[in-house]
């Protein structure tokens, strides 16, 4: 069945756009009238300014992507021969490969990303056609990013299926249902990510709870640490306290599994709500960890925008805006389109509920969100790892290296001499003692069962050596209670800091050694800046003068 004609009313002439269109029908008709024909109103609402915050964020962020593909694409390493989505390189829906570009295709595609998605607002122009270019694109553009520090990871996955239902709405007089699709994905889409926390904490046997969100928060202060001190501070105040981190695991855990029952049955009130607590909870991960889902993720929630403004403004919506009045009326005017739409739903509801990501069937942008899954307790018996890089993985334009690539893993491992080719200064640390049996398959089999390793592309100073040393050493024997102690906690957090500080002064010797300063007076310049740090920052939590003058510059 090909979609669509358009149906004329009593009154009508006939035209493809103005007050006399009525509703695209499903007919055996040429495709032309479907990608001409307009979606119904609040569709059109949700595309111009869903469409308009993901152009302002390519835009912001395409100078870092740009620096980033620049140095990627001549890249020697593991990771610069395959394309993809997400850090693992995953292929389109698991078997539709994605090219590599060079340089100057990578420009054009963005350009004509960003050019369909500013077209696609108009509803004049044959949106569809624009948003079925945009979903094409997408896989282009994002698939040469996977592993850049804004556009890789999971942060960008909704878009392609955001353009899919978009591009399958109803006429222009028809009733929004592919916004209640959209909604209905990304409910799916947190209540996978919930489900995944909760079973993979029972193949560990261990509850996903206070500790792991310490652990993880403490791991974002490894590598990617907040600029302001007052974020800094914030972090510390809910690492040391066990009942904020309890609650902090949760309440994102209940976030999660509340997503879609809130939307579902919780009327204009609770999709309202669940929209502005997602909202916050990116926000929330943004600040505290450093990962950041605001510019392609969280445009989403333009979704429920009628919602929102229901509650403002003291309207209750009629019984005929409900989501399932209006998915009923969707199938009665467009079967044809609905039914694409719902298979493509089941796709994602299949791959959430099959674990895809977990089980190794990974068949992205469908993803079951299995982000920080496993459960953690830093001072108990566990796989003890951290990573601190001069690159700031808070911005875009670096290949993140926080979480899947170090010289210890298995699959595109970074050796140290693949480190060496890399632009910024890294230093990994593991001690793969006590590594739970699930996860040794990730391990390069040389670094299993080993009490400490450290890997660094740069030399490193005895000092820093041994703080890190220390920190291994002081988990080793602590208790698994300890994650509630705050003195231990506060103990470890000091310790961070002070490697930090030794990693920034390590970083600043090594960045004046390449630069080739003349010897004399390079020992010179870094002692008027050891002087100048005396004075203006005197020594703090055990770092040097040396160590704060790099910390501050």
């Amino acid at each position: 069945m090909m979609p669509q004609r358009v149906a004329q009313s009593p009154q009508g002439t006939g035209l493809m756009f103005g007050d006399d269109t009525e509703v695209c029908i499903d007919s055996e008709e040429v495709l032309q009238p479907f990608f001409l024909c307009e979606p119904p109103e609040q569709v059109r609402l949700f595309i111009l300014l869903f469409c308009t915050s993901v152009a302002v964020g390519l835009l912001l962020h395409h100078r870092s992507a740009s620096r980033f593909y620049q140095w990627f694409a001549r890249a020697d390493i593991p990771q610069a021969r395959v394309r993809g989505l997400a850090y693992n390189a995953c292929k389109a829906y698991g078997f539709i490969p994605v090219p590599c570009l060079s340089v100057e295709g990578f420009h054009a595609v963005a350009l004509a990303l960003l050019g369909t998605l500013l077209l696609s607002t108009f509803s004049g122009l044959a949106p569809r056609f624009f948003l079925f270019a945009s979903f094409a694109l997408y896989f282009l553009y994002f698939g040469q990013l996977f592993c850049e520090s804004k556009h890789g990871g999971h942060g960008s996955l909704l878009m392609p299926s955001v353009f899919f239902f978009l591009a399958l709405s109803g006429g222009p007089q028809s009733t929004p249902w592919s916004m209640v699709f959209i909604k209905i994905f990304v409910g799916v889409v947190y209540f996978a990510g919930a489900i995944s926390k909760l079973v993979v904490a029972a193949f560990f046997g261990k509850a996903w709870a206070g500790s792991t969100m310490q652990a993880y928060l403490i791991d974002g202060m490894w590598s990617r640490p907040h600029p302001w001190s007052c974020a800094r501070a914030l972090q510390k105040f809910l690492v040391t306290r066990w009942w904020a981190c309890t609650v902090l695991a949760l309440s994102g855990l209940v976030f999660e599994l509340t997503f879609l029952p809130l939307y579902l049955f919780g009327g204009h009130y609770g999709s309202g709500c669940a929209a502005l607590i997602a909202l916050s909870f990116h926000l929330g991960v943004d600040l505290l960890q450093g990962l950041d889902f605001k510019p392609f993720w969280c445009p989403i929630f333009w979704a429920f925008l009628p919602e929102i403004q229901a509650i403002l403004f003291g309207r209750s919506p009629a019984p005929e805006e409900s989501w399932s009045a209006v998915m009923a009326r969707g199938f009665d005017e467009e079967p044809c389109r609905w039914i694409l739409s719902a298979a493509y739903l089941a796709f994602q509801v299949v791959a959430s509920l099959g674990m895809f990501d977990v089980t190794g069937r990974e068949s992205l942008p469908m993803t079951c969100c299995p982000m920080f899954a496993v459960p953690r307790n830093m001072f108990g018996s566990e796989l003890r790892a951290g990573m601190m890089t001069d690159a700031d993985l808070r911005r875009g334009g670096h290949i993140d290296i926080a979480y899947n690539y170090s010289p210890f893993h298995r699959e595109m491992p970074l050796t140290e001499e693949l480190l060496r080719r890399l632009p910024q200064r890294v230093l990994f640390f593991m001690s793969s003692k006590h590594t739970h049996p699930l996860l040794d398959k990730f391990l390069d089999t040389a670094h299993r069962q080993q009490e400490f390793t450290l890997v660094a592309n740069f030399e490193v100073s005895a000092e820093l050596k041994c703080r890190i040393g220390r920190l291994v050493a002081m988990l080793e024997v602590a208790a698994d209670d300890d994650w509630m102690d705050a003195a231990a906690v506060t103990e470890v957090i000091d310790i961070q800091d002070e490697c930090r500080c030794l990693f920034a002064a390590d970083v600043c010797r090594s960045r004046v050694g390449e630069q080739e300063v003349g010897g004399s007076a390079g020992e010179k310049g870094f002692s008027m800046s050891q002087a100048l740090a005396s004075l203006l920052f005197p020594t703090t939590n055990g770092c040097s003068a040396a160590s704060l003058t790099a910390c501050q510059g």
